[in-house]
């Protein structure tokens, strides 16, 4: 039988554009009308890229280094747009891009510029995700821990935060709305008292004892936390263009489940908007012992396997419980993300077991309650090296690929 291309092609742009059509929210249009309820259920399961726009070194300064050099800092290689394709292929629908932005911005000789080459690649490398069909969040991550500023001289913790934001901002307003903006990460909670270790860092001057813990109370971590967060909403919106309707990610304080659901956790307000765009974030790593600790020597305790999870998820045992308890958000019409998640490796590089379960009972409670969830990982399950891109474990990937 002899094949007619002409209409085979025909036939696929037919079959193409009916499945455009039939995907609720595939256009920009949709998306402005849509919340963030409904957005959650387009974002699918999501991974993060990583320590790799958010690595940085007190070696390398904040002046001349070569933009890629910040992203090899920490051992991950240069970031390139076959990894977001290969993300796509593996079943992700969502990337999370962690992304340090002071370390080009001498903050601490009041100068509050983030570098041009840098502000453009990264637009550079979300450009590459977009182009693969992914939603994406960049945010403000961990960055140099210079957060613990807001209990050592909050006015100039100030200056930095709306400098970020507002120049951030301004350079991605005009971008799709499937890129979305998370205001902080860890950081915005008890983290407010960090050190900032002028060993460490050294822009800062060595004479103001930011070397020492800060002294805010927990209520006054909540009450500032809550004034970072609207802030952040309000610097956003003020800007006009996309950003006045962008999904916009609220860290929940320390992103901790149990501390967000607190009552002293308050939700932004987003008086331009009379349909829901923001959604609140938190990270989920327990049991903690399991899923973060990888030597058997550590003071604090080490499981090297998970015993299970109970299918019944009317129970408040192990995951659901916390996964349950965040509904609270959901009922009152915002979305929720799962910004982290993951089980690190053993010691010696291995998987422990149970992995694979742990993750799939992740997936189920987050299909349940419509939340995204983002795996966490650097290079060690899903590879980025060269042309080894994606997962090289058949279990884990059946996970991902089967959902």
């Amino acid at each position: 039988m002899k094949i007619n291309k002409q209409k085979i092609s025909l036939l696929f742009s037919v079959f193409f554009a009916c499945y455009l059509w039939a995907v609720p929210g595939a256009d920009e249009a949709s998306l402005i009308e849509m919340s963030s309820p409904q957005l959650i259920k387009l974002m699918g399961n999501g991974i993060n890229l990583g320590n790799t726009m958010e690595a940085a070194g007190p070696w390398l300064g904040y002046g001349h280094a070569q933009v890629t050099d910040y992203e090899k800092a920490w051992g991950q290689p240069v970031t390139t747009k076959k990894m977001f394709e290969a993300m796509k292929a593996a079943g992700f629908d969502s990337v999370r891009i962690p992304v340090a932005w002071t370390h080009t911005m001498d903050w601490s000789r009041g100068k509050f510029t983030i570098r041009k080459d840098y502000l453009d690649r990264v637009a550079q490398v979300v450009d590459w995700a977009l182009e693969s069909d992914l939603f994406v969040i960049i945010n403000d991550h961990w960055d140099y821990q210079w957060w613990g500023m807001f209990s050592h001289d909050e006015a100039l913790a100030w200056k930095i935060y709306e400098a970020i934001w507002s120049q951030v901002g301004e350079r991605f307003k005009n971008y799709s709305y499937r890129l979305i903006f998370e205001g902080g990460n860890e950081e915005i909670g008890d983290r407010l008292n960090d050190v900032v270790d002028t060993k460490v860092d050294s822009r800062l001057d060595a004479s103001i004892k930011y070397s020492t813990k800060g002294k805010l109370t927990e209520n006054q971590c909540y009450a500032l936390s809550e004034k970072i967060n609207q802030k952040f909403v309000d610097i956003i919106r003020s800007q006009g263009s996309n950003n006045s309707k962008r999904f916009l990610l609220i860290p929940g304080y320390n992103t901790d489940i149990d501390k967000t659901c607190d009552s002293r956790f308050k939700v932004p307000s987003d008086k331009t908007n009379s349909v829901q765009k923001l959604i609140i974030s938190v990270h989920y790593y327990k049991p903690e012992t399991y899923c973060l600790v990888n030597d058997p020597k550590n003071s604090w305790g080490y499981m090297d396997s998970w015993p299970g999870y109970d299918s019944n998820f009317n129970t408040d045992s192990k995951q659901n419980y916390w996964f349950r308890k965040l509904n609270k958000f959901t009922e009152q019409g915002y979305g929720v993300i799962i910004g982290e998640y993951g089980v690190s490796t053993k010691k010696d590089g291995s998987k422990k077991q149970g992995m694979e379960a742990w993750m799939t009972s992740v997936l189920e409670n987050c299909e349940k309650y419509n939340y995204c969830p983002m795996l966490w990982d650097c290079n060690t399950f899903f590879k980025k090296n060269g042309n080894i891109l994606g997962f090289t474990d058949s279990d884990i990937a059946a996970v991902y690929l089967s959902k």
